[in-house]
């Protein structure tokens, strides 16, 4: 009998995605019973069929193939109600400790995307939002040279995508008077070939400083570190 309770417990731990991935004993301990109704219901949209839980029961109606990949799908669902940014930045830590863990430096590098995104998206509401965005474009940008690589491996025949920790982080500092700072980082963007608008981003902010003093001359891109 003990060992059939071992069996089935085992099969139980590893019903639907999260117990795919080992994640069921963070899921229960992490989270209410409330929430985690709330999250399941979250994240089951269409064409996932009504009533579904890929999450804890359901395995194989969506397909995942990373603990990371997972959970900042998750977070991504989780966007509608204030009390949402909470529940998603934890699962946006533990993905992120996962990829850590992993090696997974393309699920980290989606991950830190996702936390930008969560905290610009509740960044009039939350004071501390700004800090948090500011963290994970950061932890982003530290990240850039090996996701382009790995990106680069997966997908040889496209472009990188727009890098929203180069965005976001020189977008901020030029709103601070930081231009030099701000330069410096759409500088490293354009020259790691992360796709946006950057050569019209680097002529507006020489225009700014010129204006602001002529005798300003533009730095090299190696003269100051943000970073």
């Amino acid at each position: 009998m003990r060992i059939l309770d071992i069996i089935l417990g085992r099969h139980r731990q590893t019903t639907g995605e999260l117990g795919y991935f080992g994640l069921m004993g963070w899921w229960t301990s992490s989270f209410s019973a409330a929430e985690r109704e709330y999250m399941e219901a979250a994240f089951c949209v269409p064409p996932l069929p009504a009533g579904a839980k890929p999450l804890t029961r359901n395995r194989g109606l969506v397909a995942f193939q990373t603990a990371a990949g997972l959970l900042t799908v998750l977070a991504d669902r989780l966007q509608e109600q204030a009390r949402d940014r909470n529940l998603a930045w934890r699962v946006l830590a533990k993905a992120e400790e996962r990829a850590l863990a992993e090696g997974d430096i393309f699920g980290l590098h989606f991950v830190y995307h996702q936390m930008i995104r969560l905290q610009s998206r509740w960044r009039d509401q939350f004071p501390d939002a700004v800090n948090q965005i500011v963290a994970a474009c950061h932890r982003q940008i530290r990240l850039a040279p090996e996701a382009a690589r790995v990106l680069r491996q997966m997908r040889p025949d496209e472009p990188l995508p727009i890098h929203l920790g180069y965005q976001l982080a020189s977008a901020l500092l030029e709103q601070e008077g930081a231009y030099q700072q701000a330069l410096e980082l759409c500088r490293q963007a354009q020259a790691g070939g992360w796709s946006g608008n950057w050569s019209w981003r680097i002529q507006r902010i020489n225009r700014t400083l010129y204006e602001r003093d002529p005798r300003v001359r533009s730095i090299s891109s190696s003269g100051i570190r943000w970073l």
